[in-house]
């Protein structure tokens, strides 16, 4: 059984007189689930970005990188931002986000704890 990238890659080769309805339909179907894709990961990395808000500015993301996902700090922006990366936009994957969003609260929690006298 062919897969959809499959179909459109042999679709692609042929002269568009020799495309089948169903060839021409799944190839629509494909592009329409790339495309939402695309929407999607656009709308999460704008959500994270919008979420961090002013925090990036007072908040070292360096440390947060290499002391919370042994990473760098390029990493960590790229995913921010959703920076290309080989070609692909660069994301959080849900395990990420979550470790992100713990790792924001272990520091607000080091934060509190600091008492001046």
């Amino acid at each position: 059984m062919e897969t959809i990238v499959q179909r459109k890659s042999a679709v692609k080769t042929h002269e568009k007189a020799n495309i089948t309805k169903k060839d021409a339909e799944l190839l629509a179907a494909a592009e329409a689930l790339l495309a939402k894709g695309d929407r999607m990961m656009d709308e999460e990395v704008n959500d994270t970005r919008e979420q961090l808000g002013k925090i990036t500015e007072f908040i070292n993301l360096s440390y947060v990188a290499s002391h919370y996902f042994d990473k760098s700090r390029t990493w960590l922006y790229q995913r921010i931002n959703g920076n290309k990366v080989n070609g692909k936009t660069a994301f959080f994957t849900r395990a990420e986000r979550k470790q992100l969003a713990d790792s924001l609260h272990d520091i607000g929690k080091q934060l509190l704890a600091v008492k001046l006298v």
